[in-house]
């Protein structure tokens, strides 16, 4: 339906892939009480025992498929949401009680045993990936000019790939070879899929990160290019590497050779204090390795 497709292009694709993670979330909760099959509006026992079923309680036996209490919320609103696209009544009295189980969930999550934070990809790492996959196939290629880009751009997986890995790319909303431009001797590649993008009008390009087969263009999509770098970084003896390093190694290889915040947050495009997410102490030997591989004199 046209009103349907009008709904759905007032959020962003981003969006959209989270709000589809939150609904599978249910699904998997209706399957595990053998439900397969259920209709909008969902009850306010539904919520409840969802709620109960992804969160964490003092009662549970494992804490296999539990979710913290924050990503919880969040796939509550995106099922919100859901109910707004089918036009459906969504049980708004649940909100109290929902706030009450909540905050009983995030109790337990403070118990859990902290996670292993996301390593940095260090340029000694992005310069062995980029050996191990240079010249295996044009896929690969591609792969490793993307993970170049996602490191120096400090970018996000989402920002890089594609959802769909055929099809041209609607302008404004992915990157494609129109948003490479060279400026003063320096290419600049505009990114997308931030919240404040606008799609545009006009022809549909190519994708910049993809390679052409007997069939045409292939995109690279994010589960393919995770799928791949998980392998690499398995071969490479750095398993516990993801493509969220790139987005850690960036800023703290800038942060340590002296790079200031302000420029490290513009280049990052981070207009809040959340950079320090992403920014971790490299020893100095990693420093120094770093700068032997790029040919840069020490500091």
């Amino acid at each position: 339906m046209h009103t349907n497709r009008q709904v759905l292009a007032g959020w962003q694709e981003s969006t959209l892939t989270s709000y589809n993670a939150a609904t599978k979330k249910f699904a998997k909760f209706k399957e595990s009480r053998n439900e397969n099959s259920y209709t909008l509006p969902i009850s306010t026992e539904d919520i409840y025992d969802f709620v109960a079923w992804a969160g964490r309680g003092s009662e549970d036996n494992c804490n296999k498929g539990k979710i913290t209490s924050k990503m919880l919320a969040k796939y509550l609103f995106a099922i919100k949401s859901w109910h707004t696209f089918h036009d459906a009544p969504y049980p708004y009295q649940t909100a109290t009680r929902v706030k009450l189980m909540l905050k009983a969930s995030g109790k337990q999550d403070a118990l859990q045993p902290p996670r292993r934070e996301k390593s940095p990809v260090l340029v000694e790492d992005l310069a062995k990936l980029t050996k191990t996959l240079s010249g295996q196939s044009a896929e690969l290629n591609a792969v490793a000019d993307l993970a170049i880009v996602a490191f120096w751009g400090m970018a996000r997986m989402s920002e890089l790939t594609y959802q769909s890995d055929r099809g041209l790319i609607r302008p404004k909303t992915k990157l494609t070879a129109s948003d490479v431009k060279c400026v003063d001797g320096v290419l600049v590649l505009e990114l997308h899929d931030a919240k404040t993008a606008k799609p545009a009008t006009g022809g549909k390009p190519d994708s910049l990160f993809g390679y052409n087969n007997a069939l045409g263009r292939v995109n690279l999509t994010k589960r393919r290019v995770n799928g791949i770098l998980a392998e690499a970084w398995k071969h490479l003896g750095r398993p516990h590497l993801s493509g969220h390093s790139f987005q850690v190694g960036g800023p703290s290889i800038r942060k340590a050779l002296g790079v200031s915040i302000e420029d490290i947050k513009t280049l990052g495009r981070w207009t809040t204090d959340c950079y320090k997410t992403y920014t971790k102490p490299l020893t100095e030997d990693e420093v120094i390795t770093s700068l032997a591989i790029l040919e840069l004199p020490s500091i």
